[in-house]
Order: C-alpha cells, then sequence, then structure tokens
C-alpha cells in the first residue's frame, strides 16, 4: 500500500515519463569514456544544467582529476542539517567492436535504453539526478536535504567520491545508484588489481640458449589462477572466494627477439569475508613456487591505484535506510526487493568507511558490461520512484 507522498511521486514520474526517458537517452549518447576529460566535463555541466533548470541547487567541486569537476547537488530544507545522499558515476567504459549498431545512437528497443554505460551507470546516475528534480517539483523532502553526487572518476577507484567526503561532505546515510537489478546490495565483493612482473634475458631467437623467455612462465601462472584451489568456488554464502580474470599481458620488443620481461594483470575480485592482503599473499606464494629453481624472475605488486584507493569489500549492512528503501521499493513494486552480494564495486564501501551507512539499489544489471549493453525503461523509472519516495520519506520520522 502508497502512502500520499509515494502516490505523488508516482504519479509525478509516470505524468512525465517520456520526458524523463529523453534525457536518459541524452545522457546515454554524451562520450563520456573514462579519462576522456573534455567528454566528462560535457556532461558535468549537461547534468548541472539540468538539475538548475528544475530549481536544483548544483555546483561543480573538485574530484580530484583535474579538468572534469564533481556535480553536487542539493534539494530541500538545509536549515535541519540532515542530509540523505545519492551517489552515482558517470565515466563509462569503451564499447566493444561487437556492437551491431552505432553504440552511441542510444535506440530505444524493447521498451530498453541501449548504449555504452547504460547499464553502468547512466542508468542509476540519471535516475537519481532525475529524482532531484522530481523533489524539487513536489516541494520535497521536507525537514532535511537529499543530496546527490554524481563523479566522473569512480574507476579510479571512488577518486570523486573520496575526494568530496575529505572536503567534508557528510549524511545520515547514503545510496549509491550501481545497477542491481533492482535488488538490495547489502554486501559486496573487494577488489585486487595486480601486476606479475616476469623478467627473463633478452637474445635473439637464435641464440636461445641463453636467452631466458619472460613470457613462457605465464602459462603456468594463467594455470595455477584458473584453479578450483584458488578460486574456492563453494566458499560461503557470498559465493565464490575468487572471481579471476586474466586481463592484460604485455610483453616482448621485436618478433626476433627472446623476450626479456613480461607483465600479467590480473583482476581478482574477492569474497567479503577475504581481504586484498591476503589474496596477494596466496598469489605471491603461486607465483615463488612456480618460479623455484628456474632461471627467471618473478614480482608481484597491486598496482598503484588499488594502494592509493583501496577497493575494500563490504559485510551486510543493516539499518534505516536498508529498511526505508526496501518499503519504497515494496510500495512501487508489490513485493519487497531481494538482497543480493554485489559482484562488482560500487562506492558504497566508501561511504561506510566515512561512516555514512550505505547500501546499493539501481536499474540494471549487476553486470555491468556487455556488448549491446541496455537499461529496462521500467527499471529505470521506478529507480527515481523509489529515489523521491526513500528521499521525502527519510525525514518523516
Amino acid at each position: 500500500m502508497q502512502s500520499e507522498i509515494e502516490r505523488k511521486v508516482g504519479a509525478y514520474v509516470d505524468a512525465h515519463a517520456d520526458e524523463l526517458v529523453g534525457f536518459l537517452q541524452t545522457v546515454v549518447q554524451s562520450r563520456s569514456l573514462w579519462g576522456d576529460v573534455p567528454e566528462l566535463k560535457k556532461l558535468g555541466d549537461l547534468l548541472t544544467a539540468r538539475l538548475r533548470q528544475s530549481g536544483v541547487r548544483a555546483e561543480q567541486p573538485d574530484s580530484g582529476s583535474p579538468g572534469m569537476p564533481n556535480v553536487l547537488a542539493h534539494v530541500g530544507e538545509a536549515s535541519t542539517g540532515r542530509n540523505l545522499l545519492f551517489c552515482g558515476h558517470f565515466d563509462v567504459y569503451p564499447p566493444s567492436k561487437g556492437w551491431s549498431f552505432d553504440p552511441w545512437s542510444a535506440p530505444i528497443r524493447d521498451n530498453k535504453v541501449y548504449g555504452p554505460g547504460s547499464t553502468d551507470m547512466k542508468g542509476g546516475t540519471t535516475a537519481m539526478v532525475m529524482a532531484a528534480t522530481v523533489l524539487g517539483a513536489l516541494g520535497e523532502p521536507k525537514g532535511g536535504q537529499a543530496i546527490v553526487l554524481a563523479v566522473p572518476n569512480h574507476f579510479e577507484g571512488g577518486e570523486g567520491t573520496r575526494r568530496a567526503l575529505d572536503a567534508g561532505l557528510t549524511a545520515e546515510a547514503g545510496i549509491v545508484c550501481e545497477p542491481t537489478d533492482l535488488d538490495i546490495c547489502a554486501a559486496q565483493r573487494g577488489i585486487l588489481y595486480m601486476d606479475i612482473t616476469i623478467k627473463g634475458v633478452g637474445a635473439h631467437t637464435t641464440y636461445e640458449e641463453v636467452g631466458v623467455n619472460a613470457i613462457e612462465p605465464i602459462v603456468p601462472i594463467i594455470q595455477a589462477l584458473k584453479t578450483k584451489e584458488f578460486a574456492r568456488p563453494d566458499h560461503n554464502e557470498f559465493g565464490p572466494e575468487k572471481i579471476v580474470n586474466i586481463a592484460l599481458v604485455e610483453g616482448g620488443l621485436r618478433r626476433c627477439l627472446i623476450p626479456e620481461e613480461c607483465v600479467l594483470t590480473v583482476d581478482v575480485r574477492f569474497s567479503p569475508s577475504t581481504s586484498a592482503a591476503a589474496v596477494l599473499e596466496e598469489v605471491r606464494g603461486i607465483v615463488a613456487k612456480i618460479a623455484k629453481g628456474q632461471k627467471h624472475s618473478v614480482d608481484v605488486q597491486p598496482q598503484d591505484s588499488c594502494v592509493r584507493n583501496p577497493r575494500s569489500p563490504m559485510n551486510w549492512i543493516k539499518g534505516p535506510i536498508r529498511d526505508r528503501l526496501a518499503a519504497a521499493h515494496a510500495a512501487y513494486a508489490g513485493k519487497p526487493p531481494l538482497p543480493a552480494c554485489h559482484p562488482a564495486w560500487p562506492d558504497t564501501p566508501v561511504l561506510n568507511e566515512h561512516g555514512i551507512p550505505s547500501i546499493t539499489y539501481g536499474p540494471g544489471s549487476k553486470y555491468c558490461y556487455w556488448d549491446e549493453e541496455y537499461v529496462p525503461i521500467p527499471e529505470y523509472l521506478q529507480a527515481i520512484k523509489v529515489y523521491a519516495a526513500t528521499a521525502a520519506n527519510w525525514f518523516r520520522g
């Protein structure tokens, strides 16, 4: 059963659905690729202008990445000092070569908007921005403020979110609007990116007895990291202890030269019951065992971004924010949301580590990236309703 404010929010979103979906298409058409400063600045300006057009207070503070600021907006009553934070990013991964149409055309097919980052996470980020405009139109929230933080550099380990929090941004609770299939993700995996550097001895192909090939040792290393013994598929309630991606291989100089160095980059997503330190120690033990007695040397180091901005896991979060958001979801979906552990890495742990109890909830698939990525329009519109209603109800006691 819907409350009065939930009915008002739902009716407003339904009446303006075409406009809300049209703006999502515009956002998805933006080529805001990770690290593309001009395009990310342009999209930040678009989001800021749309918020201001609706009477929402919006500014562009430093994100930690020169030339592409955060978007920070406030709607509601500032005098109480009470805040509820919504957080998302607008940088996206580049599309693969497997798309059958122009990835940036953002077509609507079968009630879905297609495009790079439509799920990860322009659907959620646009939904929270649009929720702020809905709240402004309805004169909500009363008794506090909804704060919207959109960052251009999430893929740097939550850089924009960390910068905003370090600058003093705070709230009673937070919702990170990453894609969750509209489940409530109150737990999530951590990440460790590692570079495994193998050093051999360079030589000409014809002088093989002198050279030590630095590429060949990656074969047993990859085999060891892809075993069930390393991944431990039946680890616990969160599923596998580790999800392992052999992400990059770089090595060699010329076709006629024995490669003297090779760097293997590995992406490990680990369970909340594990730690980055434990994963690193285990990998170092595996490669040391493989290298023992061989002529090559191996060094395993976490990538600099993981040292600067650790991607910590998050164990189950309980509390009012989870319950309030679940109630708003049920009001529109007719049933409670499912609890889940997010397999990727939203910024949610960063908020929790700064004392802001937070969960993750948003439109689109948790699995984030695929050829011809899309976000379902009904999920996008429902997310707008849930975000706005949660903010309106949060300050009502």
